[in-house]
């Protein structure tokens, strides 16, 4: 024992006295991370290489490393947009200070890339086109929108004409076929590397739910290429926003930003983050904003309002071994869905054929509507006390709310595997109260369509025109001779009505009978009462969309490399449940810049018919519908001409997606790298839909309310009891397709519900490729080429816009994507170029368009067709000189329909009249052959002014090829000032000359017809007659509006932002 201690004392002191020296030479190493203007980089990443020490600068741009032992180390500064620089410090006795300058990577091609790749990668390094935007891009774009924002990317086209929500985002020619709604259907909007939403389906659209703020660090977007198989359902890319993490210091902004519009609204905005250290490695980050905005058009409340909260945990593991990010987010935000507005033929100015001529910049369709409508869905026969109502009002607009959590895991896992995992849980609310489509009544209604617009059935053409209809009467049992007698006796009042402003009381309009023209009554306006209307109504859909969505999305892969291979395996799951109760209404207004709510009314006729009334049984069942005093409503008293009349949609829906992919990157040599990739994918959809019938199953002529003196009712879809489950078959009356019902429970009977064989609902699975290969010419320039196949199930939409009061068991069709890229990169300081040819086929596209026709509303049959893209992308900065910079990307491309089959509707509701043409070879609608994006900037001292200029060349307005959208341009300017380290103001306009490009084409507003429907000498039907109302001079001659969406109009913002 003694001989224990005497040799361990002297090591043990020996140790401590080791343990001590090299405490004291274990120092600090601190600096600051500038730009090339001397300003502080916030949130740059610094690195001691070959260590898992790693800190964030914080928002003065200073870092610092503390207790690090002796020795020599490689430190590395980094930033988002800027190069990586890379040098040698030695830590002996005394502190060491290390200050970087960092000079702008203008395309960024430096910077690594995590979305749509296996492998984290630089964008020189990778086989794919990628465009990243820092957290300083996107405050000089002054997005106003995700939409808006993504129109910074080479081959990206977005219409944001809509507002801030809303956007139809169209990569590389692959424009929906169909469903304009559906604003991210080939591409994947993300969050922290995972999809904001796993499905989304009608209105509960993905950037509704999605915001970039201040605690935004970059977006990463990838087109075509790697997407088809590193994210699902998204063969035409990803773009994939990325939160800022906290650093070792608590740092963080704030900005305030205030602007208003032409129309003398205003905007204010408070954006907000801020991060620091926890214990043991872990940082934090919290940001968020809160905005009230007026609009950039005319509404009577804040067309936007709300905000969200977001915030993450992040923790760096030991010796470099990885990390671990856990966030979640909250988002409760009222928007605005700007619609088509009515212009003149031209495109060019705002419709002034009414009495209120409308403003192209600043005009809306928005109806200010507050109304009870019954609940349809809860509406039944049997009750005897008053039916159950909701609340359509539209100042209540878009309510969406977000809650999601989700985490983001990389690990190493030792001997060349590493770990990665990512999982979100997501609940998403939707109340959707808005207008949809727009038609034009003639305020003089007809009784029959003729050739010209102005003599179709006016108000006529909803809920009051059953009663001038033999069919109303001869369907109860009245013999034919009889319903003429009806019919006749209600002409003259039909004839007669009475226009009301819904909200004042004021007289707009009245018509009496002017006489009779080869036998049919006509009605002239009475010349006692001033026409206050013009010559036309307004007629639009109040939408009553209600989405809740529940989403959990993981996905795992595990890496490893063996010699010059980097394999992945992975999978990726998700399962999203979408509810829907989806109700649309009709309401009357003025045609104008202030639409107003229109109440309809029109006199009884006095006393029943005397060959009718001589017949008991029709005399109780019809004498009530006559009175010498009274007065039927047409609408309600709030211009309701129809309720729950256009749509009925109740649905639950389950999509739950199961992939795995496996992919290789072969470093073949030190030059040369080949990537391929394999992912099979299995997306299967359960879930039930109601059934509806008219409001007159439930009071006959009387509707819902069982009075006969109101006509708005008449239409109203409720629920009948049935409900079909996706997938399943049905009992049919042999050789037709009239359901059998149980003789006592009246339900209908069910065969099979598996009559596929593959088990619940429907089944889709299929296989996903792309292979590419990077070659480094040098080490500033590279070249790659990439050839993918990518698939996508049918949307959700495939369900509810089919199988009206039919079973539902026909599984919609896969599209695919077969893309090709040829790109070149080159990364120099003076100039950065980035050059891609790429050629798209999608196959397999849904095209249904919906027909609105009086009270009867539906959609086409379904159609499946092909578009063929070819195109270039460009993308460069110039630094011309240390001061003056261009930074611009353009996009040329060829898009065309290789197939494309229509099916005309004839202005009919029935079929036997529908028939279909063939649009193959007519190029895209809405995708522009030439799109420019220039922005000059110039640094003068601590100022920095510049200007961006889009401009996009001649775009076809509808599949046809019969509407011409003119190319237009549209002008921003700007100026940021760095006043100090921690200030920065800057005062921005976009639109800044009001251009009044054109977005989105909406027809001409008849009904029954679609944006197809015009063409000039019209349209011909199979037998050689032309279609009436389909002339484009024809309708030019009688004044009638085009209906379009303008861009939006000039914003000026001015902001303040201070870091800490």
């Amino acid at each position: 024992m003694k001989f224990i201690l005497m040799t361990v004392r002297p090591l043990a002191v020996g140790l401590i006295l080791l343990l001590a020296t090299l405490t004291s030479y274990a120092q600090r190493i601190s600096g600051v991370v500038r730009d090339e203007r001397g300003q502080p980089l916030p949130a740059a990443t610094v690195q001691l290489k070959g260590t898992s020490k790693g800190v964030i600068s914080d928002a003065k741009g200073q870092y610092t490393f503390q207790d690090v032992g002796p020795g020599t180390y490689t430190l590395q500064a980094s930033f988002v947009g800027f190069t990586t620089q890379r040098r040698d410090v030695t830590v002996a006795a005394d502190p060491v200070t290390s200050d970087f300058t960092l000079a702008e990577d203008a395309l960024s091609m430096e910077t690594v890339v995590i979305t749509g790749t296996f492998d984290p990668r630089t964008k020189l390094e990778s086989s794919v086109a990628i465009t990243t935007l820092n957290s300083r891009t996107i405050d000089q774009r002054a997005p106003r929108g995700t939409g808006d924002l993504l129109q910074s990317v080479p081959g990206v086209w977005a219409d944001n004409s809509s507002g801030e929500v809303g956007s139809k985002v169209v990569a590389r020619g692959l424009a929906p076929v169909g469903n304009d709604q559906v604003g991210f259907q080939y591409v994947s909007l993300q969050e922290e590397g995972l999809p904001v939403m796993g499905a989304q389906m009608g209105f509960a659209l993905v950037d509704m739910f999605q915001r970039a703020d201040l605690s935004t660090a970059r977006m990463e977007a990838i087109r075509g290429g790697s997407a088809a198989i590193t994210s699902a359902n998204s063969p035409g890319g990803i773009f994939n926003f990325i939160s800022k993490t906290g650093g070792p210091k608590f740092s963080g902004s704030v900005r305030t930003t205030g602007g208003f519009y032409g129309n003398n609204k205003g905007l204010g905005r408070v954006d907000a983050e801020f991060g620091g250290p926890l214990a043991k490695g872990w940082t934090y980050h919290l940001g968020g904003f809160y905005r009230v905005d007026g609009g950039a058009r005319n509404t009577p409340f804040n067309a936007n309002q709300g905000g969200q909260v977001r915030a993450n945990l992040n923790k760096l593991f030991a010796n470099g071994r990885g990390s671990l990010k856990v966030y979640g987010k909250y988002l409760d935000d009222r928007n605005t869905f700007f619609k088509e507005i009515a212009l003149d033929n031209t495109l060019t100015t705002g419709y002034a054929g009414g009495t209120d001529p409308v403003d192209i910049n600043y005009s809306t369709t928005f109806i200010d509507v507050n109304a009870l409508v019954p609940q349809a869905d809860l509406v039944r026969k049997e009750n005897t006390v008053a039916q159950p109502t909701r609340t359509f009002n539209a100042r209540d607009a878009i309510q969406n709310k977000t809650y999601s959590g989700g985490f983001d895991l990389s690990y190493d896992l030792g001997k060349g595997w590493n770990l990665g995992a990512r999982a979100k849980v997501s609940s998403f609310d939707q109340s959707y109260l808005q207008y949809q489509g727009n038609t034009v009544l003639p305020v003089i209604p007809g009784l029959a369509p003729t050739a010209t617009l102005a003599a179709q059935q006016g108000y006529l053409q909803f809920g009051a025109g059953a009663l001038a209809s033999a069919g109303t009467y001869t369907a109860a049992g009245v013999p034919a001779t009889l319903a003429a007698a009806l019919v006749g006796s209600f002409v003259p009042s039909l004839l007669s009505p009475t226009y009301y402003d819904a909200q004042t009381g004021e007289v707009l309009a009245k018509l009496r009978v002017g006489g009779v023209s080869n036998g049919v009554p006509f009605a002239i306006l009475d010349p006692s009462v001033p026409n206050k209307l013009g010559n036309y109504l307004l007629a639009t859909a109040p939408l009553n969309m209600f989405n809740k969505v529940d989403d959990l999305i993981w996905s795992l892969n595990l890496n490893k490399e063996i010699g010059r291979h980097q394999f992945t395996f992975g999978s990726y799951q998700s399962q999203t449940t979408i509810d829907t109760r989806w109700f649309v209404d009709g309401v009357l207004s003025t045609l104008g810049a202030n639409p107003r709510a229109v109440r309809v009314e029109f006199p009884a006729p006095a006393t029943i018919p005397a060959s009718v009334g001589a017949v008991p049984a029709l005399n109780a069942a019809f004498g009530g519908l006559y009175s010498p005093t009274g007065v039927y409503k047409a609408t309600d008293a709030n211009g309701i001409v129809l309720q729950s009349g256009l749509a009925y949609t109740i649905t639950n829906n389950v999509s739950k997606l199961g992939a795995y992919y496996i992919n290789d990157i072969w470093k073949a040599t030190d030059r040369l790298s080949i990537d391929l990739g394999l992912r099979y994918e299995r997306v299967r959809h359960t879930g039930n839909k109601q059934g509806w019938q008219p409001g007159t199953g439930i009071g006959g002529l009387g509707g819902v309310d069982r009075n006969p003196f109101t006509t708005y009712d008449l239409g109203t879809r409720v629920y009948n009891g049935d409900l079909f489950t996706y997938g399943t078959s049905y009992s049919t009356v042999t050789g037709t397709t009239t359901l059998v019902r149980d003789p006592t429970t009246k339900q209908i009977i069910q065969t099979n519900a598996d009559p596929d064989g593959d088990g619940d609902g429907f089944l889709y699975d299929y296989v996903s490729w792309s292979a590419g290969a990077n070659y480094r010419l040098s080490a500033t320039t590279a070249g790659y080429l990439r050839v993918s196949r990518g698939n996508k199930a049918p949307e959700l939409d495939y369900y509810a816009n089919n199988f009206v009061n039919v079973p539902l068991d026909k599984k919609g069709a896969i599209e695919s994507v077969t893309q090709a890229e040829l790109g070149f990169k080159s990364n120099g300081r003076k100039a950065s170029i980035s050059a891609t040819a790429f050629y798209s086929y999608l196959d397999n596209a849904l095209l249904q368009l919906f027909i609105s026709n009086g009270s009867a509303s539906f959609f086409t049959d379904a159609t499946f067709n092909a578009t063929r893209t070819m195109g270039l992308e460009l993308e460069t900065v110039l630094n011309l000189t240390n001061r003056f910079s261009i930074r611009g990307h353009a996009t040329l491309q060829d898009a065309k329909y290789d197939r494309l089959s229509y099916q005309n509707t004839a202005g009919s509701v029935n079929k036997a009249d529908f028939f279909l043409e063939d649009f193959s070879g007519n190029r895209v609608k809405d995708v522009a052959p030439v799109m420019i994006d220039l922005t000059p900037a110039y640094r003068i001292g601590k100022f920095s002014p510049y200007v961006n200029y889009r401009w996009f060349s001649e775009r076809q307005g509808n599949r046809r090829n019969s509407i011409q959208l003119p190319a237009y341009g549209v002008l921003a300017a700007g100026v940021t000032g760095d006043l100090t380290s921690k200030l920065t103001i800057a005062v921005q306009a976009t639109n800044l000359l009001n251009s009044n490009g054109i977005l989105l084409f909406g027809g001409y507003g008849l009904q029954g017809t679609t944006l197809e429907d015009v063409a000039v000498g019209g349209i011909k039907r199979p037998d050689g007659t032309i279609l009436r109302g389909s002339d484009i001079n024809v309708l030019n001659a009688l004044n009638s509006p085009v209906f379009a969406r303008p861009v939006l109009p000039r914003q000026v913002s001015a902001s303040i932002t201070y870091r800490f």
